[in-house]
C-alpha cells in the first residue's frame, strides 16, 4: 500500500478528541512510584488497550523495594503522598502552601513529619550549594529554606548537603528549566515544582516545595525574631511493587521481530496532564492499528508491534533486563512523553528528539520523512492538500528528558516524541485544559504511520529509507559548507562534516536491519544502493568541504588519545564521579568557548559520553562525535575530565 492511501487510512480512524478525554481522565490518578493512583492509571490504561483490540496485554510486576536491582541499578522504594501543608508560626497561621492546592508540593521519596505535625525554626540558606551555607548558623533539627536557583541539579544537591548538616526538614522555591522570558521563577511566580529527593532510598529529611511569593513570606519569616514554621507531612516510603504493562500487535513471518513504542504512566499532582497524553496517545494508535488491520483494510504487519507502559525509567530497566532476546530484535523504541500541550497556553512546540548519535541510525531521516509527508492542519490557497501548520512540529537534537535514554547503549535506537518548552511542565499549573486534541492528532498519524511501515518493511522499503537517508545527508553537507562560508568557522565545520558523514554512511547501512539474510541476497539492489548512497555521501563532504579551502586542524589533545570503556552494563552513568562544582566550573569554562552551550548541556553532552565509550574510540573521537551530534565547539579536556570522574567511580576504564 502507498504512504498517501495509508495516511488517508488512518486519517479517518484517529480520533484525536477521545484521546484527550482518555489523557484528561488519566489526571485524576496521583501516580508516583508504587501509589495507588500510579496502578489504577495502569490499570485503566491496560483496559483502553484490551479494549482497542490489542492481540496481547498482560503485565509484568516487579520489587520497588530499595534493594532489587536491575542493569546494576536498585530499584526505588514505593512513595505516596497522602497530605500536607506548611503555615507560618503555628497550626493557625497563615497556609503557604498546602498537598490539597498544589499536589506538586511534595518532593518525592521525602520523609513524613511526626504525628501532628512540627513547630520548627526555619533557616534560610539561600542556594544552599556550598558546605558553608550550613555552617554559618546550626542547622540541626531545623528546617532550612533552599532558593531556587537556574541549576536543575541544585536542589538534589542542596538537600543532600542539609541532611548532611543535620537539617530535619527543606523547604525551597525552585523551579526546574527556566526559559526565559516566560519561565522564570519571578515571570511564573504561582507555579510549585514537583521535585525528587536526591536519594531514592536513603532520604532522612522531610521536604516540601512552595510558590515564589510563599518563597518571599518564608524568607523574612527567617530573618525576624521568631523565624518557626508549622509543618505538617503525610506519606508513605514503603517497599510496594510496579507493574510493566506489555501490549503486542502480533506479526506474520518476522514476529519475533519488534517495532516498540514506550511511554509512562507515572507523574505527579492532580489533576495533572503532566505526561497523561503518553498512555492516551498509545490506546489511540492501539484503536487505529486494531481496526484497519482487523477489517482488512491494512494487512497484518510483518512483525510484532509492541507497547510498553511503565514507571518512567525503572521500568525500562525491567524490561531491558527481563527481555533481552525480544532487546536484540527490535528496530526501534519510539518514547513518548507530554504529546500534545496546548502550543499557545505552554509556549511549547511539539518536538521530535532524535536518537543518540553514538548508535548511527535511519530511524531519525525516516521519521522526519514522515513527519514532512503528513498532512498540516489547513491548505494553501491555490490547492486542496493540508500543507499550511497551524501546530509546531519539530526535530533537534537526542535530549534525554524520558525513556528514550535506556535503549540505544543496547543497540536499540530511541527517539522521543515529546512538548518543549513546557511553561507548566511538572507543576500543579499543568491540567487537562492545557491539552489540545490539535497537537495530539499531529502527532498521532505520523505515529501510527510509522508504526505500520517500520513493521511491514521488506526490501523495497529499505532500499526508500536508505535513499531517505543519503538525499538528506547531502543536504545537510551542502548546508553546513555555505554556512561555513558566511560565519568564516571553517575549520570547526570541516571537521563537524566530516562526523557527520561518516555518521550518514553507517545510518544508510543501518537500514539493512529491516532485511534478512534471504532477503538480501534475493534483492542484490540493496547492497549496491547502498554503496552508491555511500559513495555520494563521501563526494558531497569532499565538494563542500572544498568550498571551504584549505587549513589544518586543531593540534591533537595528547591526554585525549586514551580510549575509554564500559566496566558495567547500565544506562547512561551521566555525570557520576564529577562534584557539582566541578560541573559548574567546567560548564562555564564550555560557555567562554561557544555561547550555545550552558550547565544543561553537560546532561546531553554526559550521556553520549557513557554511550560512546565502546574501547575503540579515542577521547579525542568522541569529543569531535559529540561536538559535531549538537553543534557545540567542545573540548577534549572536558570530555576526559568527565570520563576520569566515571573511572573514579569504577564504571569506564581509560586504556
Amino acid at each position: 500500500m502507498n504512504r498517501r492511501e495509508l495516511v488517508r487510512l488512518i486519517e479517518a480512524e484517529f480520533d484525536e478528541d477521545r484521546g484527550i478525554e482518555e489523557a484528561t481522565r488519566l489526571t485524576r490518578f496521583y501516580r508516583s512510584p508504587g501509589a495507588s493512583g500510579y496502578h489504577r492509571a495502569s490499570d485503566y490504561t491496560a483496559g483502553l488497550l484490551r479494549d482497542a483490540g490489542m492481540d496481547r496485554v498482560w503485565v509484568e510486576r516487579f520489587p520497588l523495594d530499595g534493594e532489587t536491582r536491575y542493569l546494576g541499578q536498585p530499584m526505588p522504594m514505593a512513595w505516596e503522598p497522602i497530605s500536607a501543608e506548611l503555615r507560618l508560626g503555628s497550626p493557625e497561621g497563615e497556609l503557604m502552601v498546602s498537598y490539597e492546592d498544589a499536589y506538586s508540593c511534595l518532593p518525592w521519596w521525602c520523609q513524613p513529619t511526626p504525628d501532628g505535625g512540627v513547630t520548627i525554626e526555619l533557616v534560610d540558606v539561600g542556594t544552599g550549594e556550598r558546605p558553608e551555607d550550613y555552617q554559618r548558623r546550626d542547622v540541626k533539627g531545623k528546617a532550612v529554606l533552599v532558593r531556587s536557583n537556574p541549576r536543575p541539579g541544585g536542589f538534589a544537591h542542596a538537600a543532600t548537603l542539609a541532611m548532611e548538616a543535620g537539617a530535619a526538614g527543606v523547604i525551597t522555591d525552585y523551579l526546574l528549566y527556566e526559559t526565559e522570558p516566560f519561565r522564570t521563577r519571578e515571570s511564573l511566580p504561582d507555579a510549585v515544582q514537583l521535585l525528587r529527593m536526591p536519594s531514592q532510598q536513603h532520604n532522612s529529611a522531610w521536604s516540601l516545595a512552595v510558590d515564589y511569593h510563599a518563597g518571599e513570606k518564608l524568607a523574612a519569616v527567617a530573618a525576624s525574631d521568631d523565624p518557626r514554621v508549622y509543618v505538617d507531612i503525610r506519606c508513605r516510603n514503603f517497599k510496594g511493587e510496579a507493574q510493566n504493562l506489555l501490549a503486542d500487535i502480533s506479526g506474520t513471518d518476522k514476529a519475533d521481530e519488534y517495532v516498540m513504542f514506550v511511554c509512562h504512566a507515572t507523574a505527579g499532582t492532580r489533576p495533572g496532564a503532566n505526561c497523561a497524553s503518553g498512555p492516551a496517545m498509545l490506546a489511540a494508535m492501539a484503536r487505529v492499528m486494531s481496526g484497519l488491520i482487523s477489517s482488512g483494510r491494512v494487512p497484518r504487519p510483518r512483525r510484532t508491534i509492541r507497547f510498553l507502559v511503565n514507571v518512567e525509567g525503572h521500568g525500562s530497566k525491567h524490561y531491558i533486563h527481563n527481555h533481552r532476546g525480544e532487546i536484540d530484535k527490535t528496530i526501534a523504541c519510539i518514547a513518548l512523553d507530554s504529546v500534545a500541550h496546548d502550543q499557545q497556553k505552554c509556549k511549547s512546540a511539539l518536538l521530535y528528539y532524535h536518537s543518540p548519535d553514538s548508535l548511527p541510525t535511519f530511524i531519525n531521516d525516516y521519521f522526519v520523512g514522515v513527519m514532512n509527508d503528513t498532512p498540516r492542519e489547513t491548505r494553501w490557497v491555490f490547492h486542496t492538500a493540508d500543507t499550511v501548520p497551524f501546530v509546531n512540529f519539530l526535530d533537534h537534537p537526542y535530549t534525554p528528558w524520558s525513556d528514550n535514554k535506556y535503549y540505544p547503549v543496547f543497540g536499540v535506537p530511541s527517539p522521543l516524541l515529546m512538548s518543549w518548552p513546557d511553561l507548566y511542565f511538572h507543576t500543579q499549573l499543568l491540567t487537562a485544559d492545557n491539552l489540545d486534541p490539535a497537537v495530539f492528532r499531529r502527532c498521532g498519524i505520523p505515529t501510527v504511520l510509522a508504526a505500520l511501515e517500520l513493521a511491514s518493511a521488506g526490501p523495497g522499503e529499505a532500499l526508500d529509507i536508505m535513499r531517505e537517508v543519503g538525499a538528506r545527508s547531502e543536504a545537510r553537507l551542502a548546508h553546513m559548507g555555505l554556512e561555513a562560508r558566511r560565519t568564516g568557522d571553517a575549520g570547526r565545520i570541516r571537521r563537524r562534516m566530516s562526523t557527520l558523514a561518516e555518521r550518514d554512511r553507517r545510518a544508510v547501512e543501518s537500514t539493512l536491519a529491516l532485511v534478512d539474510a534471504q532477503e538480501r541476497a534475493a534483492h542484490p539492489e540493496l547492497d549496491s544502493t547502498k554503496a552508491a548512497l555511500q559513495q555520494a555521501i563521501a563526494e558531497r563532504l569532499a565538494e563542500a568541504t572544498a568550498w571551504l579551502g584549505h587549513g589544518g586542524g586543531p593540534e591533537e589533545f595528547g591526554p585525549g588519545k586514551v580510549k575509554p570503556k564500559r566496566t558495567v552494563e547500565r544506562d547512561p552513568a551521566t555525570l557520576a564521579g564529577t562534584g557539582y562544582w566541578d560541573l559548574y566550573e567546567m560548564a562555564e569554562e564550555m560557555q567562554a568557548r561557544d555561547p550555545k552551550m550552558n550547565y544543561d548541556s553537560l546532561r546531553i553532552i554526559g550521556d553520549e559520553v557513557w554511550n560512546f565509550a565502546d574501547g575503540a574510540r579515542t577521547v579525542n573521537q568522541i569529543a569531535d562525535a559529540i561536538g559535531a551530534e549538537f553543534d557545540f565547539d567542545l573540548e577534549a579536556r572536558h570530555v576526559l575530565k568527565l570520563y576520569q570522574g566515571l573511572e573514579r567511580e569504577g564504571l569506564v576504564t581509560l586504556g
